[in-house]
């Protein structure tokens, strides 16, 4: 059996029609990257500005920022994946820091009243990043986001090529519109097939997980990265698809439903086997875009992906260079880049999937 890492495209949807999010107060890219370099700049940073980073991040959503001459400044998170704010303060009054990036990592949302009360405090400006967690954040209330800007990456939810997003939270802020697509009718409809022949090749039990494929596709991800090191940052449409997956209530609703049903199943059956999890459960509107894990004795994801099963490390092979150059100042998101694994519960993974999961990793177990 192969479970994917992505969900697959769900056809029913793309064929529906209806209205369900109020879009007006979106600027959309193809990618959160782009999305985040334009939301910096709308809110004001230039050239030559200083923005704080979580050292446990991907560096190929922050090297737009660096491309385009902002000097970034790296700091470690601590063991709940927050920042501290006792050194957080001490860079901001000590660097000229003009702009914060506060990351919800896994679609967890983050407590950040007290950091967005310090930042305040000098005049920083926070953009939080919910790129793991379109399914939690998009459907807050705007009273509750703290921040100056919020940004998305929809494709990290939803099976769509583009889906990069920015929400700025300023009365006095004109959203662009623009008519141009994301991506081409030909890059969409390109998706599409290839997701789709994915489903098929993986219903025959071919691993695309395996060592060589893997290997692969890491190389085509690293040009494709260094390629869009420096974006188009102007706003643009979005696909023909996630417009369809946008506009339809049920699918939205249900996918929801489907991730949260799949997490908690396959949670309180690693608890029962043993496992350490990083998020024992759920509360709220909170959507986990994974089940994290910890792996305390290495190899876990070789074992799992040898399995079928479409499991990763996050930032992984992406760390960002002067965080690894610099690991003894960044041991935290050192430790939980080579310790979690991160294990898909998507809306397109059924109850035997999860047993079977549930079955491979009580076999490490012993």
């Amino acid at each position: 059996m192969i479970i994917s890492a992505r969900p697959y495209p769900y056809i029913a949807a793309l064929f529906s029609s209806g209205d369900y999010f109020d879009l007006t107060c979106y600027e959309f890219h193809q990618l959160g990257r782009e999305s985040l370099l334009y939301s910096l700049i709308k809110l004001g940073l230039k050239v030559g500005d200083r923005i704080i980073i979580p050292a446990y991040m991907c560096d190929s959503t922050i090297k737009p920022l660096s491309s385009y001459g902002f000097n970034l400044v790296f700091i470690d998170i601590d063991e709940n994946l927050s920042l501290p704010v006792d050194k957080l303060k001490k860079i901001i009054s000590n660097k000229q820091i003009k702009a914060l990036l506060l990351v919800h990592y896994f679609g967890l949302t983050q407590e950040v009243d007290e950091i967005i009360g310090l930042c305040r405090e000098y005049g920083v400006k926070v953009v939080e990043d919910a790129s793991h967690g379109f399914m939690s954040q998009l459907l807050r209330d705007k009273k509750s986001v703290k921040g100056d800007a919020e940004i998305f990456s929809m494709r990290k939810s939803l099976p769509v090529v583009d889906g990069g997003a920015l929400r700025i939270y300023n009365g006095s802020y004109d959203v662009t519109k623009k008519n141009n697509k994301c991506v081409s009718i030909i890059s969409d409809t390109k998706y599409l097939i290839l997701r789709l022949l994915e489903k098929v090749v993986t219903g025959f039990g071919i691993n695309i997980y395996g060592q060589f494929i893997s290997n692969i596709k890491t190389k085509f991800r690293s040009r494709v990265n260094n390629e869009n090191c420096r974006p188009n940052i102007e706003p643009c449409g979005i696909s023909w698809q996630l417009s369809k997956y946008l506009g339809n209530e049920e699918y939205i609703k249900s996918t929801q439903h489907k991730i949260v049903h799949n997490f908690n199943q396959l949670n309180q059956a690693l608890q029962r086997i043993g496992f350490r999890l990083f998020v024992e459960s759920v509360k709220g509107n909170v959507v986990p875009q994974v089940c994290v894990i910890y792996d305390n004795n290495g190899g876990l994801v070789d074992y799992l992906r040898s399995k079928g099963i479409g499991a990763w490390r996050w930032p992984g092979v992406e760390m960002p260079e002067q965080v690894v150059h610099n690991s003894s100042q960044y041991p935290n998101a050192v430790f939980f880049d080579k310790k979690l694994v991160l294990i898909p519960i998507h809306q397109s993974i059924d109850d035997k999937q999860i047993n079977y999961m549930i079955q491979i990793l009580s076999r490490w177990q012993l």
